[in-house]
């Protein structure tokens, strides 16, 4: 073991000559963890952007954790809490394996090779090693387009486009910036801020605070460093077990059904998101309620659309709520020229992801660029043509669920279709209604409206719950004791 380190040293000393100011920034930072950990605790204030009840709000969570770090291998035990609950999460990273027992878990989790590859800009929110060792062993060359007082280096790892900002006044790293695709925001930008850096025995500089500021500066984490030493060794946290290997994943199916309730309502079920859009057909034009988590599945259900009424354009899309499974497909809706229905609550939140770049991953918006047109709804919104309606009611935060939330009804059926408000079990009686349940059943008393069924969006086929659920169930529910 002793021999190979040497080794390493020797070849990377060789590159040092011509690497300039990144191998100086590695010799300060990283070269005295060829043969050493740094180990050190540390605190972090975590900004996620979870099923909240209004666009971009957060669940704030604190975490602490202990760390061993070397240029070659990384553990890390941490746990999390949301002010109520606490889940702890162990790691073991290593070249070619990563050893993962995830939160709320007894033992180790599969672990894919993206996991394993994502590894050095994941740990970089606590120390940027592993990046540098990254960097350095791949001869990554200097850019030539960098701010004053600037050395940039650019690479691709995983699908990610990171960048370096080294100080050329200290030769320390003074940011990170990593640029990535995500299927609701497009380009994704983090960027990593170090500072006040401290020195170990002389030799190994590392920052105390790191400032993560997340999907384009929407959000901003914290972290504080404690308790910084050199160790020779690092402690056993989990062990492979005999038979390790990288997990891989099923490809998955897409598997799309379409149901005709009537002459005028459609339901287009994709079963690879568990769940239900809805297509209603008026004389000369559609309305598609509902598309889940990406462009894709928006082309998917644009396409279904067009074999159920050939001929006749999507004249509106209406998503029930700002989360994921809703309005993820909206861009596809966008394209094609659609009406996006929308509240005050949620406008800008609709126009951040019209408009959001989709270079790393274009969709067609991004290649073919359309204008966003919206309509908005207040207390309700009549979509009606040659004698056949629906109307769109704004009930907001009485559905105990989110500020935005909009229910469809179809006086005609005495029908109301919603996304995920009702939770009746499928087999057994109902038991007694949960806040969303009984959000529900009072905006229904509220408006005055007769429903004899409640069609839910999500989800279709997994948690045991019925999605097509007479009214007297949910009555029954909140009557209740």
């Amino acid at each position: 073991m002793k021999y190979i380190l040497t080794l390493c040293t020797v070849l990377l000393s060789a590159w040092q000559l011509r690497a300039g100011i990144l191998s100086e920034c590695y010799t300060k930072m990283a070269m005295p963890l060829q043969l050493n950990y740094l180990h050190f605790g540390y605190t972090e204030s975590l900004h996620e952007l979870d099923h909240n009840f209004r666009p971009w709000q957060a669940s704030i969570y604190t975490g602490k954790g202990d760390m061993y770090c070397s240029v070659f291998h990384v553990t890390k035990a941490d746990t999390l809490s949301d002010g109520k609950r606490k889940a702890t999460s162990l790691s073991d990273y290593r070249s070619g394996q990563l050893l993962y027992q995830d939160y709320g878990t007894d033992g180790q989790v599969p672990v894919t090779q993206g996991m394993l590859e994502e590894q050095p800009y994941t740990l970089a929110r606590y120390t940027p090693v592993l990046l540098l060792q990254h960097f350095l062993s791949e001869e990554i060359e200097e850019s030539k387009d960098a701010p004053a007082g600037y050395a940039v280096y650019k690479s691709v790892l995983n699908g990610r486009h990171i960048s370096l900002y080294i100080r050329k006044s200290d030769r320390l790293l003074d940011k990170v910036s990593i640029l990535e695709h995500d299927d609701l925001y497009g380009d994704v930008l983090s960027t990593l801020y170090y500072s006040d850096y401290a020195q170990l025995e002389g030799q190994l500089h590392y920052p105390r605070k790191i400032r993560v500021e997340k999907y384009n500066g929407k959000l901003t984490d914290e972290i504080q460093v404690h308790g910084a030493e050199l160790r020779e060794k690092a402690p056993v946290l989990l062990t492979p077990p005999d038979d390790y290997a990288l997990w891989q994943p099923p490809l998955e199916e897409i598997n799309i059904r379409t149901e005709k309730y009537n002459d005028r309502i459609h339901f287009i079920e994709l079963e690879h998101t568990d769940d239900r859009s809805l297509l209603v057909e008026f004389d000369h034009f559609l309305l598609v309620a509902e598309a889940p988590l990406n462009s894709e599945n928006g082309e998917r259900i644009l396409a279904e659309a067009a074999k159920i009424a050939p001929g006749k354009p999507v004249k509106y899309f209406v998503f029930g709520h700002h989360h994921p499974h809703y309005l993820g497909g909206l861009r596809a809706f966008v394209h094609q020229g659609a009406r996006i229905i929308c509240s005050d609550v949620n406008k800008e939140y609709v126009e951040y992801i019209a408009r959001a770049p989709h270079t790393l991953q274009p969709d067609k918006l991004q290649q073919e660029p359309k204008p966003l047109r919206t309509e908005l709804v207040k207390d309700s919104l009549r979509i009606s043509e040659g004698g056949y309606e629906m109307i769109i009611y704004f009930i907001g935060n009485a559905s105990q669920h989110t500020d935005d939330y909009l229910l469809y009804y179809f006086p005609q059926e005495k029908l109301l279709f919603q996304d995920d408000l009702v939770w009746i079990p499928k087999e057994g009686p109902p038991a007694k209604a949960g806040a969303r349940q009984e959000g529900l059943y009072k905006a229904i008393q509220g408006l005055g409206i007769q429903v004899e069924t409640i069609i839910q969006s999500w989800p279709v086929r997994d948690y045991g719950v019925k999605t097509i659920i007479p009214f007297r169930e949910l009555e029954e529910s909140v009557q209740k004791q």
